[in-house]
């Protein structure tokens, strides 16, 4: 056996049963070695979408995701979807190539220090540079990527390393058990309790820390006691259910929404599962609202969230000692300004083409249903999405609103569908975002995944004009052509559909996900409605 055996043989005792990458010379005996494994590995397009695949793959199993990528321009490639796992806390492990040691010291063929490149956005990262530590290095890195918070780690892996013959194998340590929490009732700053008592217009933010402690139960709970309104992150969608009365639905709009008025109207902030990393704070706590911060890490600071009560601790264990605490009572202003974006959201838009964003969330929202799985790309549709998109529970709408990069919508959809191949999985994407890392559809053809890709086509970067627009009453340098999306889907081997030149887009859905394999539809938006959004928002204001 030789050390690449060893290495897969700790990620088959670590559970692993997917490796998404891309090979390259610096890894061929690992290749090898998971050849001859019960691993499947799964050849992308690229290695930032390789990444993207891990992460989803680690958030919805809920054990570490892990890709793999050569030395050089492929680690580098693979770095902007590792990022984003750190950011967005999903549990990755991303192995390297590496040349060998005996030229690491020196200017080399595509050799950087990839320990010190993967460094500052993972959890951890080292090398492997002995065999025998093998099963250390292994057991930390998953260990460490999903311990809370969940992010990635790195591990290098040196092509001299990998060939080192031994005669008896190295044994992989075993994982960790799961850790007891035990309580009476220790919080250990009281003054949450007091300052939750003593407010009369208090406001609960749910972020993504929810889903991940899988605390929706305890969070129900806690709400219910309390009466208080609840606004969602659009990471944290799916806390409560959009239908819930004391739902005052996501915050995270280039605008002041309706619903900020109900936070600038609170005199208490209760934040839970919250990291700023998913939304900053100067966006909706601009007065600088007193903070009680219920998290699994103390929270971040910054002149924008100022915590007068700082309660951490495992979500489940901390809300259930909480909840029969809390006071009775509920204010009872705050509904108008939620019942306000509730009319916009249920209003009837127009289906001529171009389609208003609102129309196509709401197809979207009809096809898919409670029990599908929508991963939103990176654009001005993420934020119609996280405004209209209506969910009853986690899992229902993915949004990267941490580090938020471009390209994530399909490689996350394609994970998804490998574990979820009875659910109906669509990836809605922007044509910007899609033509960055649109070429993993071939990968979806190869592998049979009946997806749907909803392209939300304007031939802009619509968000970004949109911004530009409220800055500077003119967009630049924003504008681009697109392929024929239908055609490159039949070149890639995909079903292509145009809205109108292939019927509505209802029927465009309904025959997308009745299809047995991958299908685009090239669906035309009107973008026209950011302004007129971000214009009703500020008569409403003031």
């Amino acid at each position: 056996m030789n050390a690449a055996d060893w290495f897969v043989q700790c990620l088959e005792a670590e559970g692993v049963t997917h490796i998404f990458g891309v090979p390259g010379e610096e890894n061929i005996t690992l290749l090898e070695s998971l050849s001859r494994s019960s691993i499947t590995f799964i050849t992308t397009r690229h290695e930032t979408n390789a990444a993207f695949m891990a992460a989803m793959f680690g958030r919805l199993s809920g054990r570490p995701g892990v890709c793999l990528s050569t030395l050089g321009p492929g680690a580098t490639n693979m770095m902007t979807g590792i990022a984003s796992a750190t950011m967005d806390h999903s549990p990755v492990v991303a192995i390297t190539g590496q040349g060998a040691t005996a030229r690491q010291h020196k200017a080399s063929h595509q050799i950087f220090d990839l320990v010190d490149l993967y460094r500052p956005v993972t959890k951890s990262s080292t090398s492997v540079l002995s065999a025998e530590v093998i099963p250390e290095i292994v057991r930390r890195a998953f260990a460490t990527a999903k311990s809370e918070k969940p992010g990635a780690t790195h591990i290098s892996f040196p092509e001299d390393i990998a060939t080192q013959e031994r005669d008896q194998a190295a044994t992989p340590l075993q994982q960790d058990s799961t850790p007891t929490h035990l309580h009476s009732l220790t919080i250990d700053d009281p003054d949450a309790l007091r300052l939750i008592e003593r407010a009369k217009r208090p406001v609960i933010i749910a972020g993504f820390g929810i889903h991940r402690q899988q605390a929706l139960d305890a969070f129900r709970a806690f709400v219910e006691k309390l009466q208080a309104p609840v606004v969602e992150t659009m990471m944290g969608k799916g806390a409560i259910s959009s239908h819930h009365p004391l739902a005052a639905h996501t915050i995270g709009l280039p605008d002041v929404d309706y619903n900020q008025r109900i936070l600038d109207s609170s005199d208490l902030i209760i934040t839970v599962g919250y990291d700023i990393t998913e939304l900053p704070p100067q966006k909706w706590n601009p007065k600088k609202t007193p903070i009680v911060h219920l998290d699994t890490n103390p929270h971040e600071i910054d002149a924008y969230y100022p915590v007068v009560a700082n309660v951490v601790g495992p979500l489940v264990d901390m809300l259930t000692v909480l909840t029969p605490l809390l006071p009775e009572r509920a204010w009872n202003d705050w509904q108008q300004d939620r019942d306000k974006l509730r009319d916009e959201i249920q209003e009837t838009y127009s289906l001529a083409l171009p389609l208003h964003p609102q129309s196509i969330v709401r197809e979207l929202e009809r096809t898919v249903g409670e029990d599908g799985m929508v991963f939103s790309d990176v654009g001005a549709h993420k934020v119609w999405l996280a405004r209209h998109y209506q969910t009853t529970r986690p899992d229902q709408l993915f949004i990267s609103n941490g580090f938020a990069s471009m390209g994530y919508g399909l490689s996350s959809a394609l994970a998804a569908k490998l574990l979820y191949p009875d659910r109906r999985i669509a990836c809605a994407a922007g044509d910007g975002a899609f033509l960055m890392n649109g070429q993993d559809l071939e990968t979806a053809v190869r592998l049979k995944l009946p997806l749907v890709v909803l392209i939300w086509r304007d031939g802009t970067y619509g968000l970004i004009e949109w911004k530009q627009q409220q800055a500077f009453g003119r967009s630049s340098y924003i504008t681009f052509d697109n392929p024929d999306l239908v055609q490159l889907a039949h070149a890639f081997g995909a079903l292509g559909l145009r809205v109108g030149e292939h019927g509505s887009l209802a029927h465009c859905l309904d025959q997308a996900f009745a299809s047995d394999g991958p299908v685009l539809i090239d669906c035309p938006v009107d973008y026209r409605e950011n302004l007129k959004l971000s214009e009703r928002l500020r008569t409403y204001g003031g």
